[in-house]
């Protein structure tokens, strides 16, 4: 009974160990690939491809795994970041237009940009996963991102406090960022993308069996 449990323990701070390092490695060719910042896209699709193959068994080899998914999904990905980018700097610009106005205009680009808002919000975050999981147009892309999102909102929402929380906090108590920066260089990004894909897989899983649920009720039907 106690080699059995030995060799348990054995093995799971193997696995754990395993899994330190696949991070480790993920985190710095995110880092890197993100260097000439119009390419984050391309390297954030390729950070959750290798996630989720890592942790589906599919993918072995760390680094050369992820050179491979961020050259499959340049273009699409950085397509996909510029959109995001460019309706970020139209939101930007309507705030400070709202600021500048006053009375039924500025309440009228009020409501405007919180839809707008809320739309992006509801689109933009399961859009590289995607990218990293299936092949399809970008705009496709855009539209089953906020599908998911409206579809599998608790799991949206997890998602979405995952990566907005830690950024938040070290934006509003810069203390913390100037003494953990170093950490998101060498671990955070890779560890946020972890473990959101463990909830990014369960939503592709259930999408997947939605699916087959309904063309086999389709198929009934004729």
């Amino acid at each position: 009974m106690g080699n059995t449990e030995n060799n348990f323990n054995q093995w799971r701070l193997k696995k754990y160990l395993d899994a330190f390092g696949q991070i480790f490695a993920l985190n710095i060719c995110f880092v890197i690939g993100c260097i000439p910042v119009f390419t984050i896209g391309a390297s954030l699709t390729a950070l959750y491809a290798m996630c989720i193959r890592i942790q589906e068994g599919e993918e072995e080899y760390v680094v050369h795994g992820f050179i491979e998914c961020y050259k499959k999904n340049f273009k699409k990905a950085t397509i996909s970041f510029f959109f995001m980018l460019l309706v970020g700097i139209i939101m930007f610009s309507e705030l400070w237009f709202i600021d500048k106005t006053e009375g039924f205009v500025s309440w009228f680009y009020t409501i405007f940009l919180a839809l707008q808002v809320g739309a992006a919000g509801l689109m933009f975050p399961f859009v590289f996963p995607l990218l990293s999981r299936y092949e399809n147009t970008v705009k496709n892309t855009f539209i089953n991102s906020f599908l998911l999102a409206i579809g599998f909102l608790p799991s949206w929402i997890k998602f979405t406090i995952a990566w907005i929380g830690p950024i938040a906090i070290s934006y509003i108590y810069p203390i913390i960022f100037t003494q953990t920066w170093w950490m998101w260089l060498v671990f955070l990004f890779g560890l946020i993308a972890w473990g959101t894909s463990f909830t990014i897989r369960a939503v592709f899983r259930g999408n997947k069996k939605v699916s087959e649920e309904k063309a086999a009720e389709e198929n009934n039907e004729e």
